[in-house]
């Protein structure tokens, strides 16, 4: 499986509202791990965190 399809379904997974900080953690290390092994580009890396970002900030409500 491609590595963007495994960053789009764990970020999809940190929209969940049983979503936990250690969860995107580990998303974290794993776009940094491919950005490592040069499976994505720096803009593509750029473009993970931003989403990252995004969803690791949501609001309890």
């Amino acid at each position: 499986m491609s590595a963007h399809i495994l960053i789009d379904e764990a970020l999809e997974s940190l929209t969940h509202a049983a979503s936990t900080q250690e969860e995107a953690a580990i998303v974290q290390g794993m776009i940094a791990q491919f950005l490592i092994d040069e499976t994505i580009t720096l803009k593509e890396f750029d473009h993970y965190c931003a989403r990252l970002n995004k969803v690791s900030r949501k609001e309890d409500v």
